[in-house]
């Protein structure tokens, strides 16, 4: 169960007097964010409803808010977010004396008053009030989510079949909001007719991986002065040639893995489940695992483990080092 299945269980009927949001995700810390607000249907303008957000706000009119019977309505709602003094985070919001009345709220809340709390980063398990608190609240971690559930969760969000949804991630370096930002492109570049993964392909921007994938296959192909060119282009876009090489590396490993699986007759099924991977990504690794000999690509492997340890040992320029096992890689044949 995912932390927006436990959401899903919340309403603005049953919302619980205490709710936390808390974790580094700040990308699932903002979706849940922005459901819940959706749930309760919250209004800034709404004068039962009241949010503070603590690196900007008076500590003690939050407090306030907190320690009030609702002058409006027959209860109160009160968001807090960025309240650090509750986390790892070495910052500070609330005096000690602000503390202890929080505490004391915590200890004798209002039955007229909900609030959710919103923290960006982990809760500080050793404090007392802490302790406190996630005794008291329903407690929303926001952590990464595993490829199957974001899979899931997309699915669901988007109505998108689990094949476009699963290459969308993978453009996307499965990163929570610019999948968001990548399933809206492709839905507009589609105008409402079925997707498919031509579609992704067009209107997806290519991924760091997507250009490795383009360089492992010019190497394959022998093709050094364009290998050479992509180089140039994703450092000159910022990329770290130490970075290029160690994507370049796990490519070949990925060609290796398959090679010797195929060997044992592995299906393509059983390559993806083995392998975990995108069985779309799959159908453009078997063809050139399956034409390259196990002694090419180990060969290959060895070349790209040796630079990678010149350039990491100082041993001469990474640019040069990166350009030598181009020019290397190319020439085995």
């Amino acid at each position: 169960m995912t932390v927006f299945d436990e959401l899903s269980r919340v309403s603005a009927d049953n919302l619980p007097q205490f709710t936390v949001i808390s974790g580094e995700n700040d990308d699932i810390i903002s979706e849940l964010k922005t459901q819940i607000f959706q749930k309760v249907g919250f209004d800034p303008s709404d004068l039962s409803q009241a949010y503070f957000d603590m690196t900007e706000s008076d500590p003690n009119l939050a407090l306030e808010e907190l320690e009030s019977l609702p002058f409006f309505g027959d209860g109160m709602l009160v968001v807090l977010e960025n309240l650090w003094d509750l986390t790892t985070t070495k910052k500070s919001v609330l005096t000690e004396k602000q503390l202890t009345r929080l505490e004391s709220f915590l200890d004798n809340p209002l039955e007229t008053t909900k609030v959710i709390f919103i923290f960006h980063g982990k809760l500080d398990g050793k404090r007392r009030i802490v302790k406190k608190l996630k005794k008291l609240a329903f407690d929303l971690e926001a952590t990464d989510l595993k490829l199957n559930d974001l899979t899931k969760y997309f699915v669901t969000d988007s109505g998108l079949q689990p094949n476009i949804i699963n290459l969308i991630i993978e453009k996307s370096n499965a990163n929570f909001a610019i999948i968001r930002q990548n399933i809206e492109m492709v839905k507009t570049y589609a105008d409402d007719r079925a997707i498919t993964p031509d579609d992704v392909q067009a209107a997806v921007p290519k991924s760091l991986s997507d250009n490795i994938f383009d360089l492992t296959d010019l190497i394959l192909k022998s093709k050094l002065v364009e290998a050479r060119a992509l180089v140039a282009d994703l450092v000159l876009q910022g990329e770290d040639e130490i970075k290029l090489l160690a994507i370049l590396t796990t490519n070949f490993r990925l060609y290796f893995q398959i090679k010797l699986l195929l060997d044992k007759h592995y299906t393509d099924r059983q390559l993806v489940e083995f392998l975990k991977i995108n069985p779309f990504r799959l159908k453009f690794l078997v063809g050139p695992a399956r034409a390259r000999s196990k002694a090419f690509l180990a060969q290959a492997l060895r070349q790209l483990i040796d630079i990678d340890f010149k350039i990491k040992s100082g041993q001469a320029d990474k640019k040069f080092l990166m350009d030598m096992a181009l020019i290397r890689l190319a020439g085995i044949k």
